[in-house]
């Protein structure tokens, strides 16, 4: 017992200065003065973004050489959009997925096709039952076969 007790003052001063440590913290995180950052409006923040569009096309470019070089521009162009955007530094960024699919497409010579679908039914001019020649009796086609 009489070490705790001489051990109890120094106890006593470590948890004083945690406590004036805590509170020096949140006075100083609560300062009046300290500026805070101006909202970008709309229009800078289209600007902003279009630059980094350009600035990623650019980065991917570059590097598209070097990977269809390297695969004898054999590889698969997905696979391709992939590695140019590792080796440019821009995977995860918005927008690099589209630059890298831009740049590939151009090399490779893909247009992206435009897919129209259309239900059946939909075009008034035809009709599922009817057939533009002539009409199928379906019982002329079970006679056909007995």
């Amino acid at each position: 017992m009489p070490p705790l007790v001489a051990l109890l003052p120094t106890i006593a001063a470590v948890a004083g200065l945690a406590g004036t440590g805590v509170s020096l913290g949140l006075d100083l995180s609560n300062q009046p003065g300290t500026p805070k950052p101006a909202t970008p409006t709309p229009a800078q923040t289209a600007a902003t973004d279009a630059a980094t569009q350009t600035q990623q096309r650019e980065l991917v470019s570059q590097q598209l050489p070097n990977v269809l070089s390297s695969t004898s521009g054999l590889a698969n162009p997905d696979y391709t959009a992939q590695i140019i955007q590792l080796l440019s530094g821009t995977t995860g960024q918005a927008g690099s997925t589209g630059a890298a699919q831009q740049a590939v497409n151009s090399a490779f010579g893909i247009t992206p096709a435009v897919k129209k679908y259309t239900p059946a039914g939909a075009d008034p001019n035809t009709s599922a039952a009817s057939s533009p020649s002539s009409p199928i009796s379906l019982s002329e086609f079970v006679k056909a076969y007995i």
